[in-house]
């Protein structure tokens, strides 16, 4: 038998260079392109960069404080616990801070801004931030919202001590009806000389003598809770945090992003200028 050739089939051979050379040459074109124009790219970059120089230099520079407040309350006895009622319920007085005195939403006054959030890991410490054109603004700006905070405060304050009084005021005319009543039982031993009635008498007026006790402990504790210790208005905790240089505007930032804006920008006008100019030349070609 005689055996098969092999079928040789054609391949068409492509040179590897010209599967580049239009990239190659496109390349080529774009970088004559940015050469040409580079005068006008280094202008509009310089342009750009140079607005950006001057929009930081006259923007008003913000400063930043921040500091820690611990919330206000009174240590109350309950059950011989005490328990810390607040003037004013942290989360709450979050809240009231900001809608009262942040202006950031404010389109005519921007600022004092003011930022509130609960310390970690703790139930009633604040952080409390502002921004402000000058760190003595933005203390002052503090000290208004603390004045403001406490003066409410203090009508509570007033009000509790008032119910403390009161109640100090009924134990201590119970006390003095008490010490009547006993002495008036002692008046009464001296004149009697039955036995038995002047056993009741001194049980009667040792039962008045604890009573008493009972009576002076509590007004006691009640005056405890009027002591400063027990009420406590919201305050400063710590020292004043002070930003020393601007946090705004941040100046080489604003710098960098605007030359390296207007560089992309000066390419991209140039590519599209010469896209312009080539649609003309190809109208032109076809009239």
């Amino acid at each position: 038998m005689d055996e098969k050739k092999p079928e040789v089939v054609p391949v068409q051979y492509i040179p590897i260079q010209n599967c580049y050379s239009d990239d190659e040459i496109d390349l080529k074109d774009l970088i004559k392109t940015i050469l040409r124009y580079k005068k006008f790219i280094v202008i509009f970059t310089f342009l750009i960069t140079f607005l950006a120089i001057i929009y930081v230099y006259f923007k008003k520079p913000i400063y930043e404080i921040k500091v820690n407040l611990q919330v206000g309350y009174i240590d109350k006895w309950n059950e011989d616990k005490i328990i810390k009622e607040y003037f004013y319920n942290p989360n709450g007085l979050i809240v009231y801070i900001e809608n009262t005195y942040d202006n950031s939403k404010n389109d005519k006054i921007k600022y004092p801004q003011v930022d509130v959030s609960l310390v970690k890991n703790t139930r009633d410490i604040l952080n409390i931030k502002i921004d402000s054109f000058s760190n003595e603004k933005a203390i002052n700006y503090l000290n208004k919202i603390l004045k403001d905070i406490n003066s409410k405060e203090n009508t509570k304050i007033e009000i509790y001590k008032n119910i403390i009084n009161q109640k100090i005021k009924i134990l201590q005319e119970s006390k003095k009806q008490l010490l009547i009543n006993k002495q008036n039982y002692l008046n009464k031993i001296k004149s009697i000389n039955d036995s038995q009635i002047i056993s009741n008498l001194l049980q009667a007026i040792a039962d008045i003598e604890k009573q008493v006790l009972l009576i002076n402990e509590k007004i006691i504790n009640l005056k405890s809770q009027l002591s400063p210790l027990n009420i406590v208005q919201t305050q400063i905790i710590g020292k004043v945090e002070k930003s020393n240089k601007p946090i705004e505007p941040k100046k080489a930032l604003i710098t960098i992003v605007a030359f390296i804006t207007g560089f992309i920008l000066s390419i991209f006008l140039v590519f599209f200028i010469e896209f312009i100019k080539s649609l003309k030349e190809e109208d032109l070609q076809k009239k």
